[in-house]
């Protein structure tokens, strides 16, 4: 039914084909990291952002739970429930930069 050659030639097609989608993927990546490293660029230039602004505010929260609460609890005895910090630390990392 199928020759040798046939399933030869299917499995070198196939081959190129993911090598080919595998080279385009990791050039889209190095494009969209160059086009997000001018974005930045520009904004630093720009002076105060969105972003530093939205920095300040995620960093303030996370003060606010290990620095504040504490000073507040055994100082003047005020106890106030300390605000869920997994979706911040998410949000914070991302803006630094990670993953």
């Amino acid at each position: 039914m199928f020759g040798l050659g046939t399933i030869i030639e299917l499995v070198k097609t196939a081959m190129g084909y993911f090598t080919k989608k595998q080279e385009s993927k990791d050039e889209l990546v190095a494009k969209n990291s160059e086009q997000q490293n001018e974005i930045t660029l520009e904004e630093t230039r720009k002076g105060f952002t969105w972003r530093q602004a939205l920095g300040y505010v995620l960093t303030f929260i996370v003060a606010w739970n290990y620095i504040v609460i504490p000073i507040l609890g055994v100082c003047f005895g005020v106890v106030l429930p300390p605000i869920p910090l997994a979706d911040i630390w998410k949000v914070l990392i991302i803006l630094i930069g990670g993953n």
